[in-house]
C-alpha cells in the first residue's frame, strides 16, 4: 500500500466523525443522526473499507437515537409486557445492547482484513468502535442507575452514599476506556455528566450529616460544571421555518436529564440553605439573607416564618442530634485542627434553626430532648407527627424526623390538640420536602414531584 493510498480516503472520513460527534456533544441528537444517515446513502466507498464505512455510519444513526432517549429519560419506568408487540418501547439495555453488537461487529471487521491490507481508515474505524463499545457498557450501567434512583423516589430515606460509591466504580471503570481525540466531546460529557450526579448525591449526604466546607465544595463543583455544560445549549440556535414564509431562532432545548440535574441542584441548595441559614446569614445584612433564601425552592425560612405569623407558633426549630458525632464542633466552618471539647449533656442537641427568635428556648430544652429520646420509636418511622403537652409549663410541643439525625419541633403556648391537622399537614410536608427524595421520582418525564 502506498502512501497515497493510505492517506487519500482519511481527511473526508475523520472530519465527518468529528462533525458527527461534536454534534452529538452538544446534543444535538437528530441533526447527528440526519447527518450521518446522508453520509451513508452518499457514500461511494467500495471495497473492505468502504463496507466498514457504511457499517459504522449505520451504527452511529443508531448510537444518536440511543443518546437522544437515554438524555430524554424516556426510558424510565417503563412496564414490561404491558404494551403490545408492536408498539413496545425496547428498553434503554436492549438499544444500547444491540448498538454494542453492532460495533463489535465493526471492529472484528477491521481486524478480519487481509494481513497488510488493512488501510488506516479501517484501522481507525475499528479502534473507535472499540472504544464506543466501552460507551455503550457505561451507558448501560448509568442508565440502571438512573432506573434504581428513579425507584428510590418513593422510599422514606435514600442511602446517597451507596450510590456515589457506584458511580465512583463507574467513573473510575471507564474513564479512560473512549480518549481518542475523535470521542473527546463525547468523554467530556460523560466526565461531566457523572461528576456533576456524584457530586450532587456527595452533598446530599454531607448535608445530611451537617458538614458545611464539604457540602458548600460539593454545590459549587456541581454548579460550576452544570454553567458551563448550559453554555452549549445557549451557543446554539435553532432555526425554524414558518407556515406564511419567514424564519425563526431560538436557543435549542437542553434534554430532561439536564433540567432535571438543574432541578435536583435547586433543591440541595435550598437545603443547605436551611440547615446553614446561621453561618450564611453572618455573611450579610438580614434583609439580604430573607431575599436570597426567598429565591430557593423551596423557601423553608420563608415559610416556616409564614407559618408561626399564621398559627401564632411560639417557637419552630429543626434540632440535630450529634451523639455519636466525633467530628462536631457547631455551626459553619472549623479548621480541621482546631480543638473544642466534645459537646456534652443539651449541647449534644444544638438548634440548627430556631424560628423566629434565633435562639434556642432555653426552657423548653430539656423537654425537647426528652421526647426526642422516650419517643424515639415513632420519631424514627419518619412520617410521625408525635404530640405533647406539658401541664407544668403549659406548652404543646410537635416533632418529626426528616432524616435520622434531625427532628423539626413546634412549640406553642397553651393547649393544642393532637388532632389538629393544619400543624400536622405542615410537619409533614417541610420534613417531606428536606428528605429530598421527591427529585428522584422527578427523573421521569412527566412526574409530579
Amino acid at each position: 500500500m502506498t502512501e497515497v493510498e493510505e492517506l487519500r480516503p482519511v481527511p473526508r472520513e475523520r472530519a465527518i466523525l468529528e462533525s458527527f460527534f461534536t454534534q452529538l456533544g452538544m446534543f444535538s441528537f437528530d441533526r447527528a443522526k440526519d447527518y450521518v444517515e446522508k453520509e451513508k446513502d452518499n457514500s461511494r466507498s467500495s471495497g473492505a473499507s468502504g463496507a466498514i464505512w457504511a457499517a459504522l455510519l449505520a451504527a452511529l444513526a443508531h448510537l444518536a437515537a440511543a443518546e437522544k432517549a437515554y438524555h430524554n429519560m424516556t426510558f424510565l419506568g417503563q412496564k414490561m409486557g404491558g404494551q403490545s408487540f408492536f408498539s413496545r418501547k425496547d428498553s434503554i439495555r436492549t438499544i444500547y445492547t444491540s448498538l454494542y453488537n453492532e460495533l463489535r461487529k465493526v471492529m472484528t471487521m477491521g481486524r478480519h482484513s487481509q494481513p497488510g491490507s488493512a488501510s488506516y481508515l479501517e484501522d481507525l474505524l475499528s479502534h473507535l468502535s472499540e472504544q464506543l463499545c466501552h460507551f455503550t457498557q457505561a451507558r448501560m450501567e448509568m442508565a440502571d442507575l438512573y432506573e434504581k434512583m428513579h425507584s428510590l423516589g418513593s422510599q422514606k430515606s435514600i442511602n446517597s452514599d451507596e450510590l456515589v460509591t457506584t458511580l465512583e466504580a463507574v467513573l473510575h471503570k471507564y474513564s479512560s476506556k473512549f480518549h481518542h481525540p475523535i470521542l473527546g466531546r463525547v468523554e467530556e460529557s460523560f466526565q461531566t455528566e457523572v461528576d456533576v450526579v456524584t457530586q450532587l448525591l456527595r452533598c446530599q449526604v454531607q448535608v445530611s450529616e451537617w458538614h458545611f466546607l464539604p457540602a458548600l465544595l460539593s454545590l459549587h463543583g456541581a454548579n460550576s460544571k452544570l454553567t458551563a455544560w448550559g453554555q452549549l445549549f445557549q451557543r446554539q440556535k435553532e432555526t425554524r421555518k414558518h407556515l406564511f414564509g419567514g424564519q425563526s431562532q431560538k436557543a435549542v432545548q437542553p434534554p430532561h436529564l439536564y433540567l432535571w440535574l438543574q432541578r435536583f441542584q435547586a433543591a440541595l441548595l435550598a437545603k443547605f440553605s436551611f440547615y446553614f441559614h446561621e453561618a450564611l446569614s453572618r455573611q450579610t445584612a438580614p434583609a439580604d439573607m430573607r431575599a436570597l433564601t426567598a429565591r430557593t425552592t423551596p423557601d423553608y425560612h420563608g415559610k416556616i416564618s409564614s407559618f408561626i405569623r399564621k398559627h401564632d407558633a411560639s417557637n419552630v426549630s429543626l434540632v440535630f442530634d450529634n451523639r455519636g458525632s466525633e467530628s462536631f464542633q457547631g455551626h459553619g466552618y472549623h479548621h480541621p485542627h482546631s480543638y473544642r471539647e466534645a459537646p456534652k449533656g443539651v449541647e449534644q442537641f444544638p438548634a440548627v434553626v430556631s424560628l423566629p427568635s434565633g435562639e434556642r428556648p432555653l426552657t423548653h430544652w430539656p423537654n425537647v430532648i426528652m421526647m426526642m429520646g422516650d419517643r424515639a420509636a415513632e420519631l424514627n418511622t419518619l412520617d410521625k407527627v408525635v404530640h405533647f403537652y406539658d401541664d407544668k409549663v403549659q406548652s404543646t410541643y410537635y416533632l418529626t424526623r426528616p432524616e435520622p439525625h434531625f427532628t423539626l419541633v413546634v412549640i406553642f403556648d397553651g393547649r393544642k390538640s393532637e388532632k389538629d391537622l393544619h400543624i400536622a399537614a405542615f410537619l409533614q410536608e417541610i420534613s417531606g420536602s428536606l428528605r429530598n427524595s421527591k427529585p428522584f421520582s422527578t427523573l421521569k418525564p412527566g412526574s409530579k414531584g
